[in-house]
């Protein structure tokens, strides 16, 4: 562990962790993380950043962004779903991962702002994602030139989406990458307990009342909503990275594992000592980088494959 790794989980602890824990207005506790995004690091001159919004089959569209090292790219695409637990995140804190990943795995990002609870519940952000994957079949990217990922919450809805393109019958995506996948809703596994006190960011009580947002009286076990719990036989090869020392490693191993007995392709590679999600961190520590390199290396062989 760097000693800037030890010194991130250390302000980690001792602020967002605690803000999280005593979460109770959602709206509020969104507006003060929307802030501190405006402290993210600069996107670099060369990324090419462009706005666009997709259509809804009902509503209002769907704010996104491409994110690409070059114009008019033909390269894959990485369709993007952030995290923040189904109440809080967008495009501004996740453009600094987004753009690591585009160059890291020579594709483009599509990065998603999909709706949040308690605004819009369940299923709504589920929706959102399956439009944007329509979406992109419609413009004539082919499904093996596809790979879906997320963090966190992201890396939940990423598994749901893949499930309910199965539901569908829509042709699957090539691959997917899972950063600290949220993928239980009900918050049954093991390390919820065992890391409590080492996972320098998340706790038990905030997943909680994150998830009551998201899901309502729905049941937490819903295979949509908590994906660990649906088949997941017939899924793409998918990328899992976890913390040792975070509460969801639980949920990684699991769907791993889950994904493996189905019959898929599915690997996981933990990191000790590491916050949730410490790819985000990739401007500020050294194993955000080094995780992202990994992640890159993954996409590229799979979607060069594919070509």
């Amino acid at each position: 562990m760097s000693i800037r790794s030890a010194l991130m989980s250390a302000v980690l602890r001792r602020t967002i962790k605690k803000q999280l824990d005593s979460l109770e207005d959602v709206v509020e506790f969104r507006e003060n993380m929307a802030k501190a995004e405006g402290l993210s690091a600069k996107t670099p001159d060369n990324v090419i950043v462009t706005p666009l919004n997709i259509p809804r089959t009902s509503g209002a569209s769907i704010p996104c962004e491409w994110i690409q090292m070059e114009e008019a790219s033909t390269k894959p695409v990485l369709l993007y779903f952030h995290g923040g637990c189904y109440v809080f995140g967008g495009l501004n804190g996740h453009r600094d991962v987004a753009w690591r990943l585009a160059e890291a795995g020579d594709v483009r990002v599509l990065l998603v702002d999909y709706r949040l609870a308690p605004e819009h519940p369940f299923p709504a952000a589920l929706e959102d994602a399956i439009e944007c994957y329509r979406w992109l079949l419609a413009q004539g990217t082919t499904p093996d030139k596809i790979a879906i990922g997320g963090d966190s919450a992201g890396g939940g809805l990423s598994v749901a989406t893949l499930v309910n393109i199965k539901n569908l019958g829509m042709p699957m995506p090539n691959c997917s990458i899972l950063l600290s996948p949220w993928t239980d809703l009900s918050l049954s596994g093991d390390s919820i307990g065992a890391n409590a006190d080492s996972d320098v960011m998340l706790t038990a009580g905030a997943l909680k009342k994150t998830a009551d947002h998201y899901l309502g009286q729905s049941d937490h076990t819903a295979p949509l909503a908590s994906p660990l719990f649906a088949d997941l036989s017939g899924l793409p090869a998918t990328f899992v990275q976890v913390s040792e020392s975070e509460i969801l490693l639980s949920d990684a191993q699991r769907l791993v594992t889950k994904m493996v007995d189905a019959g898929g392709e599915a690997m996981l590679e933990t990191w000790p000592k590491m916050p949730h999600v410490w790819q985000i961190l990739a401007s500020r520590v050294p194993e955000g980088k080094a995780a992202i390199v990994k992640l890159g290396e993954f996409l590229k062989a799979r979607l060069r494959s594919a070509a």
